[in-house]
């Protein structure tokens, strides 16, 4: 019986769209039709993040969707807080409203990649 169920759930087809509509873009495309390549992407990234070689060669070997997502993210956070130095700022505001933080704990959140600082800002009760 078991095995009558798992062929038929087996021959079900998908459905396909409907002519006319338009189906979703998968992140080649994407990347296609707002970079018109990779390496354009990568390099829109680490001019946002300002990063170096090391950077880029780490970008590479990430998939489409992650670039797009860090692209993204980069791109907020260079709009709202002028980058990855006004980003700390605004965590540190956060996270100690009645003083200063030490340096040893800017030095540690400078290590961390800017969409981890923007998630830790919108933990801490930051506006998205």
């Amino acid at each position: 019986m078991a095995k009558a169920a798992a062929t038929k759930i087996a021959t079900k087809t998908v459905a396909k769209p409907p002519k006319g509509k338009s189906q979703v873009k998968s992140p080649k495309q994407m990347v296609q039709a707002q970079f018109k390549t990779r390496q354009d992407l990568v390099a829109a990234i680490v001019s946002l993040i300002a990063g170096g070689a090391d950077e880029r060669q780490r970008l590479m070997g990430t998939t489409n969707a992650k670039l797009l997502r860090i692209h993204e993210v980069a791109s907020e956070v260079k709009q709202k807080f002028g980058g990855k130095a006004g980003l700390i700022d605004a965590i540190q505001k956060l996270q100690f409203p009645a003083g200063k933080a030490n340096e040893g704990w800017k030095e540690k959140m400078q290590t961390f990649t800017v969409k981890r600082l923007y998630d830790k800002h919108r933990q801490l009760g930051g506006a998205r």
